[in-house]
């Protein structure tokens, strides 16, 4: 072929490449009209030689309960975190293990958030402790650290704190340890998984860190999972109590729990945790790009001291129902967490007055985000936003 017929046959494939790209690009767009919260599915896809390799493993090896994997996911997730790791059965029972491994009596006095998953209080509930309710700032929505104060000022018998971090934003833990001095910390980190603060990993700032792989989040399996990051003894408590309390197949040192991480999530888990990293930072270029587009000043955005990870991309509106109704409409799915706070469920019934609190409960607003959601998507749920508010 002489040079002219090159050229020319480069031009051809130019012009079928550029029109190949206009094709998925007007595709993208009909797509964007119909948006899903989250999209598993979409994940699922651009994972699933790995995921279906990893649950064939397990089922070709007989590893389904305890075992290499979950030994391997455990390794793991301690040098990512920096801190020793056990897995766990769900977020709950980590928080259920971590509270427990603090040795709190029955009537020990714990402050944990209202706006935050029921499981948080629950927990300690169950084993009996009495649970101090603390408001959120309105800034990131994580502890208000002066209604912290005021709580410490008035009740010198606290026994633990709990930090709750939101919506992929840690707590300002530098501040809740100089004012808690020397009461143990516990962080709900069920939504802040490979989350910084101050340059630390989520994982390494406290006492107990509690993570949730449920699907719904950033660090997800396909069912429940959860593990706990900590000081070495607590972790090594955990690691009994999760299994009836034993060390040795027959030898139980306490009645203990059956919360113990199955292999195959944890198998999936290990391959997750090795794409966490790329998935939070699509999470955080979309969020950028929401910023971009969004005409609202109520966005956590990043700050030197934080590396937000996004698990939700969350608003404030005044008229939140009727914007999300809207939303709906135009194909658009979003989420609320959570419209009732925990200390006024039925299960507490508490009079207490927590202001941040009940004004964010009733204007929070999660739009979609998760990995490989597309920019034309973004576009058109801000541009129906925009309208809105």
């Amino acid at each position: 072929m002489d040079k002219r017929a090159r050229k020319q046959m480069e031009k051809y494939q130019t012009t079928i490449e550029e029109y190949a790209a206009r094709i998925v690009a007007a595709h993208e767009r009909r797509q964007a009209t119909k948006v899903p919260y989250a999209d598993l599915n979409r994940i699922y896809q651009k994972e699933k030689t790995h995921i279906d390799l990893a649950i064939q493993e397990c089922i070709d090896n007989s590893w389904f309960i305890k075992g290499p994997k979950v030994e391997e996911f455990e390794n793991k997730l301690s040098e990512y975190c920096n801190a020793p790791a056990v897995g766990v059965s769900s977020g709950t029972s980590a928080l259920l293990l971590a509270y427990e491994a603090l040795q709190l009596k029955p009537g020990d006095k714990i402050v944990v958030p209202s706006f935050t998953f029921m499981s948080t209080p629950e927990m300690a509930t169950k084993l009996g402790l009495t649970v101090v309710w603390v408001d959120c700032n309105l800034q990131n929505y994580t502890i208000d650290l002066n209604h912290l104060e005021v709580i410490l000022s008035r009740n010198k018998d606290i026994k633990a704190i709990v930090g709750v971090d939101m919506f992929g934003h840690t707590c300002d833990w530098d501040s809740i340890k100089k004012i808690s001095k020397n009461i143990p910390l516990v962080q709900d980190a069920a939504q802040s998984f490979g989350s910084r603060y101050k340059n630390k990993i989520s994982g390494s700032y406290v006492d107990l860190t509690c993570f949730s792989f449920y699907p719904a989040k950033n660090m997800f399996c396909y069912g429940d999972g959860g593990a706990v990051t900590g000081k070495k003894e607590y972790i090594e408590f955990i690691k009994m109590a999760r299994d009836h309390g034993r060390t040795e197949k027959h030898l139980h040192q306490f009645a203990g729990w059956n919360e113990r991480l199955d292999a195959m999530q944890a198998n999936i888990l290990i391959h997750m945790l090795s794409k966490i990293n790329e998935h939070n930072w699509d999470r955080k270029t979309s969020a950028e790009r929401y910023d971009w587009k969004l005409n609202t000043d109520t966005i956590v955005t990043n700050t030197d001291d934080y590396f937000n990870v996004y698990n939700q991309y969350t608003i404030r509106v005044q008229n939140r129902d009727e914007v999300r109704a809207k939303l709906k409409e135009k194909g658009i799915d979003t989420g609320i967490m959570w419209p009732i706070p925990c200390h006024q469920q039925p299960a507490y019934g508490s009079t207490r007055y927590l202001p941040n609190t009940e004004k964010v409960s009733k204007e929070i607003l999660s739009l979609p985000i998760f990995p490989y959601i597309t920019n034309y998507e973004i576009d058109w749920v801000a541009e129906n936003v925009n309208k809105l508010i």
